[in-house]
């Protein structure tokens, strides 16, 4: 009996752990997405989730099933202001239904994952291997795009890297997210160059938020010793002094050989001199959008003007901040979102768990300020669930410590 029984235990971790991995695969590398977008597969990425639904209900037959409680009360309390805000502040039209839905499925995703990912050290360890493979072909791709523009769109990026993703800042962010909870898989030597690889992909996107969030983590992980500030200090030296070489013989014609659009070419005339204008397409157009919310926030700071009020004003962009974005729907309580969530996920982690949950929280939240799209993007809400799931599996372990203590 105790012989079947444990069979069947470790059938459902391997289920369990193969789900896992698999989610990783098809939706933090957005390969889902990808076929779909490119009309290679018709099932759309709600037929993903769906189906990761369906084949994670084993799970609930587990003892070993654990979601966190932080993560549940966020989204009970997301999923209440929202439907209430949806009934007393909005007039509903297509696009806030649709915003509506989205919300809903973000949460249903949340959960979810928590339950693949709940409660097993060695299916976290198995996760993050997954995420160190994925981020190193999403740097493989980048690369091969930069020289082959349409080799993952047919229009092109311009020389702006995005893989999988098709837009280039989603790729620079996923970058960060897989370098965080994979770059202390490694042993320490090999942990610079494993950075450097991913500043590279990151740099490749153009993505100045990308590129400042991998900043902000090399240095965190610097300070936690997660990196060696010695071995750092001749990378940085040795790299910067390669790209401030072939930086000053990257001539124009070669620049056009790579098939720039002007956006990238902006782009690269501002990192060779960060105090000249940007194009208006995106600074002035970000700023002029920020202070559009920032104003219908003022005019409401309360309750807000309801969901999606700034996807249906007259402005052919949203904020590219999420924080702007749900203060312009649900007044000072939407400022509290995004935090909210970040804190659920990473509160009362301990060890190396800390160090990643400290870096996440980190560039969570820079993000935030160049994107709105957060809880609705699943590359990164699946790394809130996997945090989540961390976090949770080391309380769980200090708690067995302590009941087990003489």
């Amino acid at each position: 009996m105790n012989s079947s029984l444990s069979k069947k235990i470790d059938l459902l971790f391997y289920y369990q752990c193969a789900l896992a991995i698999v989610a990783i695969f098809t939706f933090f590398t957005e390969i889902n997405s990808y076929l779909y977008t490119s009309g290679i597969l018709s099932q759309p990425p709600l037929y993903w989730i769906i189906f990761f639904g369906i084949a994670s209900t084993p799970l609930l037959f587990s003892n070993k099933k654990y979601i966190p409680r932080p993560v549940i009360i966020w989204c009970i309390v997301f999923l209440a202001v929202s439907f209430l805000w949806f009934i007393l502040f909005s007039i509903p039209t297509e696009i806030i239904v649709e915003e509506l839905r989205k919300r809903i499925l973000s949460v249903i995703f949340i959960i979810i994952m928590s339950l693949i990912f709940s409660n097993n050290n060695n299916i976290h360890l198995w996760t993050r291997w997954a995420i160190f493979i994925a981020v190193l072909m999403a740097v493989f791709n980048n690369i091969y795009e930069f020289f082959n523009p349409i080799a993952f769109n047919s229009l092109g990026t311009g020389g702006r890297s995005a893989g999988f993703y098709l837009n280039p800042n989603n790729d620079g962010a996923a970058l960060v997210l897989g370098m965080i909870f994979s770059v202390s898989l490694l042993q320490p030597i090999y942990r610079l160059p494993f950075v450097s690889i991913i500043g590279i992909g990151v740099l490749l996107t153009f993505s100045r938020g990308a590129i400042l969030g991998w900043l902000v983590t090399v240095i965190i992980f610097t300070i936690t010793r997660v990196l060696h500030l010695n071995k750092l200090l001749y990378w940085v030296l040795g790299v910067g002094t390669i790209i401030i070489s072939l930086g000053s013989q990257w001539s124009e014609e070669l620049l056009q050989n790579l098939s720039l659009n002007q956006n990238s070419l902006e782009r690269i005339s501002w990192f060779q001199n960060v105090s000249t204008s940007d194009s208006e397409d995106s600074a002035d157009s970000r700023l002029e959008v920020a202070q559009l919310a920032w104003q219908m926030f003022t005019q409401h700071p309360i309750f807000g003007n309801g969901i999606a009020s700034t996807l249906t004003w007259n402005m052919n962009i949203s904020t590219h901040n999420i924080y702007l974005y749900y203060m312009a729907d649900h007044g000072f309580l939407g400022a509290l979102i995004l935090p909210v969530l970040v804190y659920a996920v990473i509160q009362d982690a301990r060890g190396e768990t800390k160090y990643i949950g400290l870096a996440f929280a980190a560039f969570i939240l820079l993000w935030g300020l160049f994107s709105h799209n957060i809880l609705e993007e699943r590359y990164i809400l699946i790394m809130f669930s996997l945090m989540a799931a961390m976090t949770a599996a080391i309380q769980l372990e200090q708690r067995f410590k302590v009941g087990n203590s003489p």
